[in-house]
């Protein structure tokens, strides 16, 4: 309306003008245009950055405007994280236009995704209030670092009185690329320029540079004079196409003594486009012998099995999977590395062990003879394939293993030395989970992991029988891949007895007892954090912290386990039972797909009895967007719950379920922005790009209240999968969706958790 109005009054100057009547129409027209200004209103509010880390400076820039009879008053600005106020500003110096700007900076705040609100009003009276708001994303620090090592002992009043001197002072001033926004397999050149503004030289300054939560090429050593700069520079070749998070974290041992370390690190958005045609042509039509685009380079990656984070040995050998992933390229021979995550990155190697060269798409096998005196630890280790450099590498993100623990299903080390090879062994399983005389949880799951040794075959019969009638209340013959997941919710409470043989019933295992409790839902109280409903990706921490009156039970050890909600699937997350009087436990989200989808978390004691719960958590990768809320409060709001409600296969064919359970109706155009997003994981733990394969699905149809309408994957020509056949073969599909944001209506979904659906493919 106002926008026709302002035509208007154009086309009637330009006609008027003529007459000699210009200076009467502009006068009339200020006079329109300010009877519609503001009083007071924010003009423009930027971040720096809408994804930061644990410690990492915020800046909002903010302008503000006020008119003519309004200039003398003090203007307050005041933010809020969500609806925590964190800091205020007055703002009195305008400009003739009766503008003024304002810089506000922050950090160390809770990981979280947030609101960052601005308020502005007139300090002391009861005036018309403005107020605009951005999107904010805080994560924690990658590398299973915490906040405390940016928490020095020169806090920020400190710092202001300059009462620190005769120290360094490190920062990271600027990232640059250069390339903007790289394709596909473009090589660039990431730039940093590193300050000492201390009144002391930093010698053996350490500088690594992470991307997406993962460290990137080596650790960079130099020495920095006082009040001086230094640039740094790394390579880096992107091989899937995105947002990448690049981190520049300076001192990040804390070794060097500083006047602060609360700002030692800075992180930039890095976008990167798919792959160009121009070259997928040329190659093509290229003839024979002719080199089309640049030599293929080596890609290295280590694997190690492990079961919640341990890998279990028998004979004292660890072993260790490192593959080519290039198509086209051959290594040199390299040496494979494995280092105590705990420890420095320049401390002596625990295992260096050589690797011959490999061929394109070959896999070597390494067994290597662990220290006896680093086994049963509650060290972390990380294996490092080509420790030396020596090959020229895609990419060197996924040159480490995750951080592994290793156990010796042994009963002690002594007994270590005089274990028989495997050859030599007899067959044997050994029963991992659940311990001896171990409770379920409420919900009634059991969880089975088991170790073989010799010749046990590619099957296994999984038995489980009451002991008080000794009825036999499960008989499965399931693969022997260590994990199998069953429901007893249908059983009595009281004991029962678990065995595992192999498949002609010859070998078998020591009996395990479990205890099937009944339990008062009214005993289980709630975590204080993390709360329900909350989502985290892969990389974040998560703070675990249970209600006081738990604390007051000395000598109380607990387990912390996710319990996945599709499957039911249980993960401990604590190596080493945990004493309940502790304050509280952090835990890293993995980013390798092992966790995806929604889980309850629980405290339990050692036999399973669940102290306090939070229901339901989102655990997502990083090539999983959160969901974006619509922030814009003019439009018309609609809330309506939209639910994947159901995926399987039907036939052939692979089709979920979407369900509008209302309270209001969706037309066609409304589902215009739904876009379902199918993650097929074809591999776990998911080491690049080829192991998941994501497909996107449309619903433009009317979708009442109350009714349902049914997307079938297997039919849809732009998805390579969703066909139930051997080549279409996935570990778990995760179909997804994010609220989309529409012109004229702000949706409101109030169960946001129900827009996630996974699914295992069925044995």
């Amino acid at each position: 309306m106002y926008s026709r109005m302002r035509q208007n009054i154009d086309g009637i100057i330009n006609i008027l003008a003529r007459a000699c009547l210009l200076p009467i129409i502009i006068l009339s027209a200020a006079t329109v245009y300010a009877a519609d200004e503001e009083p007071i209103k924010i003009e423009h509010l930027s971040l720096n950055r809408s994804v930061a880390y644990l410690g990492e400076e915020i800046s909002a820039d903010i302008t503000v405007s006020v008119q003519p009879s309004l200039r003398n008053k003090v203007l307050r600005l005041r933010y809020y994280l969500d609806k925590n106020e964190i800091g205020r500003q007055t703002v009195t110096d305008f400009d003739s236009t009766g503008n003024a700007k304002t810089v506000f900076r922050f950090k160390d705040s809770p990981e979280g995704r947030y609101q960052f609100r601005v308020v502005l009003d007139i300090e002391g009276e009861k005036f018309k209030t403005d107020e605009v708001s951005r999107q904010l994303a805080i994560l924690s620090l990658p590398g299973g670092m915490t906040d405390k090592q940016f928490s020095g002992q020169a806090d920020e009043q400190t710092l202001q009185d300059e009462s620190v001197s005769g120290k360094p002072d490190l920062l990271p001033e600027v990232i640059t690329f250069n390339i903007a926004s790289p394709r596909i397999g473009q090589k660039i050149r990431i730039k940093s320029r590193i300050s000492n503004t201390g009144s002391v030289q930093a010698d053996n300054v350490k500088i690594r540079i992470f991307i997406n939560g993962q460290p990137h090429g080596k650790d960079i050593m130099m020495n920095i004079a006082a009040d001086s700069q230094a640039d740094i520079e790394t390579e880096f070749k992107p091989t899937s196409e995105g947002k990448k998070d690049i981190l520049v974290l300076v001192n990040p041992d804390g070794v060097i003594d500083e006047e602060s370390n609360r700002n030692n690190l800075l992180s930039k958005t890095l976008v990167v486009r798919p792959a160009g045609t121009e070259k997928k042509n040329k190659q093509i039509i290229a003839a024979p012998g002719l080199k089309t685009g640049p030599k293929q380079l080596a890609n290295l990656v280590v694997y190690i099995e492990t079961i919640s984070g341990v890998h279990y040995t028998t004979d004292g050998q660890v072993t260790f999977y490192i593959t080519n992933n290039s198509q086209a390229s051959e290594t040199k021979p390299f040496i494979m590395g494995v280092q105590i995550l705990q420890d420095n990155q320049d401390k002596p190697w625990l295992i260096k062990q050589p690797v011959k060269s490999l061929k394109a798409g070959e896999t070597a096998t390494l067994n290597i003879n662990w220290p006896v005196s680093q086994l049963a630890t509650e060290n972390l280790y990380v294996a490092t394939v080509d420790i030396e450099g020596v090959v020229d590498e895609t990419d060197v993100r996924d040159n480490h293993s995750r951080p592994f623990r290793v156990m010796s299903t042994v009963a002690n080390k002594a007994d270590l030395a005089m274990a028989e090879s495997p050859a030599e062994s007899p067959p044997e399983i050994t029963i991992i989970s659940p311990r001896q005389n171990e409770r379920l949880t409420d919900n009634r799951k059991l969880t089975i992991n088991w170790k073989s040794s010799g010749d046990i075959g590619k099957r296994v019969r999984i038995t489980v029988i009451k002991s008080s009638t000794n009825e036999k209340v499960l008989s499965s013959l399931t693969s022997n891949d260590g994990q199998f997941s069953l429901d007893l919710s249908a059983q009595e409470s009281g004991e029962y007895i678990l065995s595992i043989k192999d498949e002609n019933g010859t070998n078998t295992t020591t009996k395990r007892k479990f205890i099937i409790a009944s339990q008062d839902p009214a005993n289980i109280q709630r975590l204080i954090a993390p709360l329900s409903g909350t989502s985290y990706r892969g990389g974040q921490q998560i703070k675990i912290i249970w209600p006081e009156s738990m604390k007051k039970k000395p000598g109380l050890l607990i387990d912390l386990v996710l319990q996945e909600r599709s499957s039911n699937k249980i993960m401990k997350l604590n190596q080493k039972p945990i004493a309940i009087t502790n304050a509280q436990f952090s835990w890293q989200v993995p980013d390798d797909g092992s966790t995806f989808g929604i889980y309850s978390l629980q405290a339990q004691t050692m036999d399973g009895k669940v102290l306090a719960v939070t229901e339901e958590i989102e655990l997502l990768p990083n090539f999983v967007s959160f969901n974006l809320p619509d922030i814009n409060r003019d439009k018309d709001e609609i809330t309506v719950d939209l639910e994947i409600a159901r995926t399987n296969f039907k036939g052939k064919n692979l089709e979920f379920l979407v369900m509008n359970n209302g309270p209001a109706d969706i037309r066609a155009s409304g589902m215009v922005g739904y876009n379902f997003s199918s993650y097929f994981v074809l591999k776990l733990p998911i080491t690049s790009d080829e192991d998941v394969i994501i497909c996107h699905s449309n619903l433009l149809a009317d979708l009442p209240q109350g009714e349902g309408k049914i997307i079938s994957l297997g039919r849809d020509p732009d998805c390579p999968m969703g066909e139930r056949s051997y080549g279409s073969k996935f570990v778990y599909v995760v179909t997804h969706f994010t609220i989309p944001t529409l012109t004229n209506q702000r949706l409101i979904d109030p169960k946001p958790l129900n827009n996630l659906s996974k699914f295992y493919w069925p044995e």
